[in-house]
């Protein structure tokens, strides 16, 4: 799936035309219905059969400089509201990848949680001229600012795809483990996707150490 990507950005500026538009409902048509289908089965128990005890405080971000750099940089930017969201990202995103027995790339993955939302920053919803898509701007954003850190091009490239690709409606493995996890995670924020995988308690203790504020109406 290329839409999304640097490529794809860079020559449809963000816009969906209709076959683009057709992809992407045929790729993620099937994993969404499950997932709905799987939702809604849940709704009338009191949790699921299967149910992740996870612990917020087992969760730390990597320990690397540019790490360090990225979480400045969100905050320098963002909204507290904003800076929750994208702390509550990586949680989740940390978490489905224990889950999910998966091995991303935890530096990659911490740096594109923090970032990914910098295309809603006063500083950089307009940091493409041309691209008319916030995920676009924020991947834009980030990947200039990864360069500015000493990135190599390549890795700088793969932090923009894992950001520009996190508003899909699905993002499979196939397309990299740290942009699966960050789609799931961002939608698990958000609207609650795949919430139910994880206990009360968890979510309680992450809404605690990362209050939503005023999140709900911004996302709106």
């Amino acid at each position: 799936m290329q839409i999304s990507r640097q490529a794809w950005m860079a020559q449809n500026l963000g816009d969906l035309s209709l076959k683009d538009r057709m992809a992407l409902l045929s790729y993620s048509l099937l994993p969404v219905l499950k997932q709905s289908i799987k939702m809604y089965s849940l709704a009338y128990r009191d949790k699921p059969a299967t149910q992740h005890e996870l612990e917020v405080d087992d969760l730390r971000l990597p320990d690397s400089s540019d790490v360090r750099q990225a979480l400045e940089k969100m905050q320098d930017c963002s909204s507290q509201d904003l800076q929750n969201h994208c702390l509550r990202t990586w949680c989740y995103a940390t978490a489905f990848g224990q889950m999910q027995h998966l091995k991303p790339d935890d530096e990659l993955l911490a740096v594109s949680c923090l970032l990914h939302d910098l295309g809603m920053t006063e500083q950089h919803y307009q940091h493409h001229a041309q691209c008319r898509c916030f995920a676009g701007q924020g991947a834009y954003a980030a990947r200039d600012w990864s360069l500015e850190q000493g990135w190599q091009l390549p890795r700088a490239d793969q932090l923009f795809d894992v950001i520009s690709l996190h508003m899909n409606p699905y993002v499979g493995l196939d397309e990299g483990v740290e942009a699966h996890l960050l789609q799931q995670a961002a939608s698990c924020d958000v609207i609650g996707s795949r919430g139910y995988e994880f206990s009360k308690q968890f979510r309680q203790q992450l809404q605690l150490r990362y209050p939503r504020l005023d999140f709900n109406r911004i996302m709106i």
